[in-house]
């Protein structure tokens, strides 16, 4: 699909979509001329109330081949007042989804970006139907056989507006790496372990990004001994990765993800429903895949490095086992509480390799960690915390920005207190049952990092949808790419 800036009004394309706000008081003056040739149908419409502009409201009528436009499309936005670039973004989404389904089309133009947000820019609205546009009509048909001929699909979106461009294509570059990460996130366990989530790292290196990957006998080497531990109970070896993106800027900012490609929960195993969507705990990784390659791709002055641990965590014969104590690259030990607090285990080497070897100026990490930040937080947002609160606000700012949002969780010391360890130097989970786990687990990944700047980010929320929203679809939701681009964006 094309997203494209066109200047002129009367281009012509199978659909014009056009933003109401609440409530209608006649008819809005971008759809005057368009009510006049059309002999007043659309003043008819709002006449009998069968459109009031409600949010996500949908109404479409045939042009009668009276306008460029075969149909138009009045999609509503809710109370003007209210109106903000999240809510363009999920009309945009709304609006691509009924114009590619509904009305049977491959093509459109659009006009969202013209009502009025509070302190915005035209880019800014531009930018943000396009991004709401490209993520709404996401699909994921890679292992579709039956009917694929009939799958639609649209072809070219256009933009009507000038001065526009670069907005637009910033924007639709960062969707893409969305949707990248969201085809990673889908892709079933059997085809994505570690070896190709690492490939999918290596194919960076086209767009001039370095990158290390570093197999089974080379993470030996290194000494990444917790990543060796988890991985003990896959057949699938384990994979490190180091990606460095040299865009310009004096300090060196470090990503860190968390890359299991299926957690079954190792000896102490999940439970079968719990295990249906654990093919996205590698969404940190993933998401550290996404911003190296759009950072690449939109030639940000960062120098920015993408390091993620990948394996396997499952119940083989050679599994590490509750009670053991694991060894890790810092030197510190761990005793293990609990096989399923895995991800924590392989970023306590990721975290600590990266502090002493890249030496960064500040490191951020993702991890869908905790089940415990889904029961605090829902899918709305991530929890965020840390030891930096610089770091910490600016990516609540970027999440405000751009929709992903991410809300800030305490780490008062009694927390730190909780993952003592009687026979090790720390625990892997937290010694209170059913208390602050988001947090303690934070509070565990903090005793492997020692001066940086740095925030985790626990994502275990808004990775995967349950259900398809307006510009986030079922399944894989790519969350975290356009923050951390904000993010790197804005970074000083």
């Amino acid at each position: 699909m094309k997203v494209l800036v066109e200047s002129n009004r009367d281009v012509e394309c199978s659909v014009l979509v056009v933003g109401v706000c609440a409530p209608l008081k006649g008819i809005p003056a971008e759809l005057a001329k368009a009510d006049e040739t059309l002999g007043g149908a659309i003043g008819q419409i709002i006449k009998d109330r069968s459109f009031e502009g409600e949010f996500g409201q949908l109404r479409s009528f045939a042009a009668l081949g009276k306008l460029p436009q075969k149909n138009i499309l009045l999609v509503g936005l809710g109370k003007g007042s209210e109106v903000t670039l999240d809510v363009l973004r999920k009309a945009a989404g709304i609006s691509a989804r009924a114009v590619r389904d509904s009305l049977g089309a491959k093509d459109f133009a659009t006009v969202l970006h013209e009502v009025e947000v509070p302190k915005s820019t035209g880019k800014e609205r531009a930018a943000a139907v396009a991004e709401g546009t490209v993520l709404g009509a996401y699909q994921f048909t890679k292992y579709k056989t039956v009917d694929v001929q009939k799958l639609k699909k649209l072809e070219r979106v256009l933009i009507i507006g000038a001065g526009l461009d670069d907005a637009v294509k910033r924007a639709v570059a960062v969707a893409e790496c969305t949707a990248f990460v969201r085809n990673l996130q889908n892709e079933p366990a059997s085809n994505l372990h570690p070896k190709e989530l690492a490939e999918h790292a290596r194919d960076l290196e086209k767009k001039g990004v370095k990158v290390a990957v570093y197999d089974k006998k080379a993470i030996e080497k290194l000494g990444l001994h917790a990543l060796l531990a988890v991985n003990r109970g896959s057949v699938h070896e384990p994979r490190f990765v180091v990606m460095e993106y040299t865009g310009g800027g004096k300090k060196k900012i470090a990503l860190v993800g968390k890359g299991i490609t299926f957690d079954s929960g190792g000896l102490q195993i999940k439970p079968g429903d719990a295990m249906v969507t654990m093919k996205c705990d590698m969404s940190g990784a993933g998401v550290v895949i996404g911003t190296v390659r759009a950072a690449a791709e939109l030639k940000l002055p960062v120098h920015l490095f993408g390091v993620f641990a990948a394996t396997e965590n499952m119940p083989g014969m050679d599994a590490y086992k509750p009670g053991d104590v694991v060894n890790t690259y810092s030197g510190k030990t761990i005793e293990i509480a609990h096989t399923d607090a895995e991800g924590r285990v392989i970023l306590s080497d990721a975290l600590a390799w990266t502090e002493k070897n890249i030496k960064p100026d500040v490191m951020v990490d993702l991890a869908t960690l905790t089940g415990a930040c889904v029961v605090a937080l829902g899918s709305v947002c991530a929890g965020v915390m840390g030891k930096d609160e610089a770091v910490i606000g600016q990516l609540v700012g970027a999440g405000v920005k751009t929709g992903e949002r991410v809300w800030q969780l305490p780490f008062y010391k009694e927390y730190h207190d909780q993952i003592k360890s009687e026979i090790a130097d720390v625990r892997n989970l937290g010694n209170i049952q059913k208390e602050g786990g988001a947090i303690t687990a934070g509070a565990f990944l903090s005793q492997f990092v020692e001066k940086t700047p740095w925030a985790h980010i626990d994502i275990a929320g808004p990775a995967w949808s349950e259900q398809d929203l307006e510009y986030v679809r079922k399944g894989g939701t790519g969350f975290g790419v356009r923050l951390l681009v904000q993010f790197l964006e804005e970074f000083r």
